[in-house]
């Protein structure tokens, strides 16, 4: 008997010890072959104490008992985990027996509890659709989901009862390892294209995706705490690559479309597979601190090792694709015949020489600047701390204990934990009987954070010598070239300019449309740039791909990822695609004209999808679709890029675009803006180590608690004390945040607005979107956060979950990647911070995400918020939190820059005033906001309750010769008040604090009319 099959049996029988439910699974157990020789075994260990069970449910749930008959599936209820808020469910889920005849007979445990901990949640929901997953472990504290709780017992079943040990506990402690690496802001920024920019964020998300399941094939995939791997499409492609008998249950299964792999290469809307969802930091939990040392070194190797091996794959096959473009003297002189003129300063000779050297195997002496770039891409960091101090067991029964142990045991136990106050509290301590570790595991995840951050601190980065010409995307590092010899240029010395210029102008051939023949790049932007295909990322995630097709170099295809002029006039091409076909069609024309030779490639670059869903969706319902459209068709800049043109050819195109461009739509374009948001949960960590979590009061069911044997004064100090996370609400809490990121988010930005995500995991969002979608977008995106209102009425929202409304006025079908089931949100009162970039589509892309980053980090998240009376009542006030900003910043194409701030809470009363003017045609608002731009700041000043700045615009809207509409007129003035009110209570709390106030001076204002009023007048346009 090994770990897996305590694993597997823990998992399922942890079933039985959910009292209210009193379901009977031996069924289950006594039905797979797997475990069929062990059962006796395992039915004595079980028996014997599973201490998994408790300490999942930690210190608060196996003391608090419940009145509750077993039985009882009526009524449920349900707690929200961070904000208490409540709703009922019914149970009927366990009516029926779970089929489980696909796998019962595999007798690999490691497979069969890999298929129960993934799937079995979906065999309860394919059983009642709506409630399954819904489900709480208890009835006192029903605020984690059942199929939470069986994964934390199993995780901890592994921990404390590895392989060779009858029982861990009293022996070596299980530890908590945190693993994470850099750079990432960096990675990401080094970006030219749309695809470098992907790139970057994907890789991130599939490196920090590999070393999960590295974890998870030594340990379970259970034991990876955060970030939850269960349902994420790019661990369910790494799970059936790694095991294929999973591919043929799940073909004969009820999960028939749970093989991402298979999806994605067969439905060409698929994207989820090549959207960025991890996060670079993981927790896992092992058996020892040997086990901590081992795994954390094991994935700093898998790492390194993996990029590196992706790295030379690519340099091997820009090697041999050079060396078949210049196979023979013809196709040299043909390349020679092509290029000569761009290149005035070498001599005919020279360059058919450097041509013939390309071709040759031995000139290829890069391979040492190749991997000292290469080997110097990633730092790693780990750190690990004992799960419970490691002398001590991880639980204990005070009623056997003298005061004396009972306070070494804790005070043992905050040695290791280190918590804001000593855990338990005095109320804890009167009202419990047992004390378990689990009730400190808040407090371990924020010492392990912050032992992380102060070793980050400590770093020392050595970046090798970069000598000769940098690359042109980040200028960092040597430009590659087949003749550098790394050794021989120790002097800051390179290759020749001419000579770099030449194998670049090369490498635009051998890879049309991939590069542009003047960029050069060192060996890490290769590298991401052209990881999927040539560095086997793909492969690696089972998609099928030919590395022979030198055709097959489309990326935007490959990965169905937009470019940036696609996302920028996706809007406009879902509601006008008829008018996209007319440009098309006539720009095609003057190409046809202007530039003959290249009228094929044209049309093959502007003839293929946007890769935005409502785009292609409307364009193939209302035009001659064929292949598909592009948005790359407004970009003279891109679509050269795309069609490999010199730069007479480039200068001929721009004049075409131009004036077809003119024709069509005047002096701008429909691509002329884009937008790139990043949005960011406030305050994580806090509910994690339990200072956002409100008291036990707000959780309790209180109807249903067993008070037998608890004192009154005992129960009320209980409830008045916060709520301790455990591990089981926290896995709960990892796994439930996956409907934000894989469902909410994908589906409003890609389906509900014409956008793309770019990375969605846990509380961290970036997408990019057309200029015209941005304020609804905000909308949608902050209310599906918090589990408000749907500002678009499709969900209801209904005790912290938002779930897709069939029944009443939402007249669409359910959406194939929203679920019956309710779907988890943060809850009332959670926040987030966006920063917002509005840029030109001439403002380069390094640019933009330095802007954006800057945006959230130092302008939305420090907003300060403040108290505010409630209506006419000074007695009724209301608090403000701190963060929940958006920033937004507006950079010109002459690199001018508008920033604007506002807190949250005042962006529906902003969107009203702008919604009201909408309703008449001839009525423009922009007028109105600069005039009140200008004067508000001269005229007005903060009070606490005069109302200056709503006055001051009353007398500009009276002086002014065409009226106000009085909805207008009336929204504006409320928003204003609403801003005012906000501006006072910050600058007081600021004031206390000595901080600056941001946002909240009368110049502030000013500048968010300005921004309301670039917004307004470019919907108008």
């Amino acid at each position: 008997m090994n770990v897996y099959h305590r694993k597997l049996y823990a998992l399922v029988r942890s079933l039985e010890t959910i009292n209210w439910l009193g379901t009977d699974v031996s069924y289950i157990y006594k039905g797979l072959s797997c475990l069929a020789p062990h059962l006796e075994e395992l039915q004595t260990w079980w028996e014997d104490g599973n201490i998994g069970t408790s300490i999942s449910s930690s210190s608060d749930r196996i003391n608090l008992n419940s009145t509750a008959q077993p039985g009882e599936m009526d009524n449920i209820v349900v707690r929200h985990p961070i904000s208490g808020q409540e709703q009922t469910i019914t149970v009927s889920a366990f009516n029926t027996q779970i089929d489980i005849s696909k796998i019962a007979a595999e007798s690999d445990e490691k497979i069969v509890f890999w298929w129960f901990w993934r799937y079995f949640p979906e065999q309860l929901a394919h059983l009642d659709a709506e409630n399954a997953l819904l489900i709480p472990t208890h009835r006192i504290l029903p605020d984690c989901p059942l199929h939470s709780y069986q994964s934390t017992v199993s995780a901890l079943t592994g921990a404390i009862f590895p392989d060779g040990e009858e029982s861990n506990s009293l022996k070596e402690a299980p530890y908590l390892l945190l693993f994470t690496f850099s750079p990432v802001q960096e990675f990401i920024k080094s970006s030219r294209k749309f695809l470098d920019f992907w790139a970057g964020s994907f890789l991130l998300h599939y490196f920090s995706a590999l070393v999960c399941f590295e974890a998870a094939k030594l340990y379970g995939p259970d034991a990876v705490i955060t970030p939850s791997l269960w349902n994420q499409e790019i661990i369910d492609a790494f799970l059936i690559q790694e095991y294929p008998q999973i591919r043929d249950i799940l073909k004969n299964s009820q999960q028939p479309n749970n093989d991402p792999t298979t999806r994605f290469d067969h439905d060409p809307q698929s994207q989820s597979l090549s959207t960025a969802g991890f996060p670079n930091v993981i927790t896992v939990l092992v058996p020892n601190q040997k086990s901590a040392t081992e795994l954390g070194n094991k994935l700093d190797y898998l790492l390194k090792s993996r990029w590196l091996s992706m790295s030379q794959k690519v340099r091997t096959c820009i090697k041999n694709q050079v060396i078949n473009l210049l196979d023979g003297e013809n196709q040299i002189a043909e390349i020679w015949q092509q290029i000569s003129e761009e290149f005035p300063n070498l001599e005919a000779d020279d360059l058919r020489k450097q041509l013939r050297q390309f071709h040759q195997q031995g000139c290829w002496e890069w391979n040492k600047l190749w991997d000292a770039q290469i080997e110097n891409t990633w730092e790693t960091y780990f750190v690990a701390v004992p799960f419970g101090h490691p002398e001590k067991p991880l639980e204990i029964d005070t009623t056997n204990l003298d005061e004396n142990q009972r306070q070494e045991w804790i005070t043992l136990q905050n040695q290791i934990a280190r918590p804001i106050i000593d855990l338990p509290s005095q109320a804890e301590l009167n009202a419990y009987n047992k004390l378990n570790v689990g009730s400190l595991w808040g407090s371990l995840q924020a010492r392990l954070g912050n032992t992380i951050q102060a070793i980050k601190n400590t770093r020392a980065w050595q970046i090798p010598v970069a000598p000769g010409e940098r690359s042109t995307l980040s200028g960092l590092y040597s430009a590659v070239h087949p003749r550098f010899v790394y050794e021989q240029f120790p002097n800051g010395f390179g290759m020749p300019s001419e000579s770099l210029r030449l194998f670049w102008r090369v490498m635009g051939l051998a890879f049309p449309g991939l590069f542009n023949g003047s960029e050069k790049l060192n060996a890490i932007e290769l590298t991401k740039r052209m990881a999927w295909k040539h560095g086997g990322v793909a492969k690696s995630l089972g998609i099928p791909l030919d590395d022979n097709d030198d055709d097959d170099d489309d990326y935007e295809k490959l990965i169905r990822f937009p470019n940036l002029s696609s996302i920028a006039a996706a809007h406009f091409a879902t509601h006008h695609p008829e008018k996209i076909e007319e440009y098309w069609q006539d720009l095609r024309g003057e190409i046809y004209r202007e530039l003959n030779s290249k009228h094929d490639i044209f049309c093959s670059r502007t003839r293929r999808p946007f890769q935005v869903k409502r785009a292609d969706a409307a364009l193939k319902e209302r035009t001659n679709y064929g292949n598909g459209y592009n948005g790359v068709m407004f970009s003279s800049k891109w679509l050269a890029d795309d069609m490999n043109l010199n730069r007479t050819e480039t200068n001929i195109l721009r004049t075409v675009l131009d004036k077809v461009q003119k024709d069509h739509f005047g002096d701008s374009s429909p691509a002329d803006w884009w937008v790139l948001v990043l949005g960011d949960g406030d305050g994580m960590g806090n509910y994690v180590n339990g200072r956002k979590l409100k008291c036990y009061q707000d959780y309790i069911v209180r109807d249903l608690l067993d008070t037998s044997n608890i004192a009154d004064q005992d129960l009320s100090e209980l409830l008045g004390t916060k709520k301790r996370m455990g591990p089981a609400t926290h896995i709960g809490l990892n796994r439930a945040l996956l409907d934000f990121s894989n469902r909410l988010v994908p589906y409003i930005t890609e389906q509900r607005f014409c956008g793309r995500v770019i990375y969605s995991g846990g509380d961290d969002v970036m997408a990019a979107l057309p200029l015209a979608d941005l304020p609804q977008f905000l909308r949608s995106l902050r209310a599906a956060w918090c589990g408000a209102e749907d500002p678009e009425g499709e969900f209801i929202d209904r005790g912290g979950y938002w779930q897709w409304d069939t029944k009443n006025s939402n007249p669409k079908p359910n959406p194939s990647d929203i679920p019956a089931r309710p779907l988890f949100t943060m809850g009332e009162e959670a926040t987030m911070s966006l920063g917002i970039v509005i840029a030109h589509k001439s403002v380069p892309l390094p640019t933009v995400l330095e802007k954006l980053w800057d945006a959230e980090k130092e302008g939305a998240k420090k907003l300060v918020g403040g108290v505010i009376t409630v209506g006419d009542n000074p007695k009724q006030e209301k608090r403000i939190p701190d963060k929940d900003g958006l920033c937004f910043r507006v950079i010109y194409g002459s690199g001018n820059t508008l920033e604007a701030l506002m807190k949250g809470h005042l962006l529906e009363g902003w969107w009203k005033f702008i919604q009201a003017s909408q309703k008449y045609e001839t009525f423009d608002l922009t007028p109105v906001l600069y005039r009140l731009a200008e004067e508000l700041p001269r005229h007005a000043e903060i009070t606490e309750d005069k109302g200056l700045f709503q006055k001051v615009a009353q007398v500009v809207f009276h002086s002014r010769n065409e009226e106000l509409p009085k909805t207008v007129e009336d929204a504006l003035l409320n928003w204003l008040d609403a801003w005012e009110e906000w501006a006072w209570g910050a600058n007081q709390t600021a004031n206390q604090r000595q901080i600056p106030a941001l946002g909240s001076e009368p110049e502030d204002i000013a500048m968010l009319l300005k921004f309301t009023a670039f917004w307004v007048s470019k919907q108008i346009s």
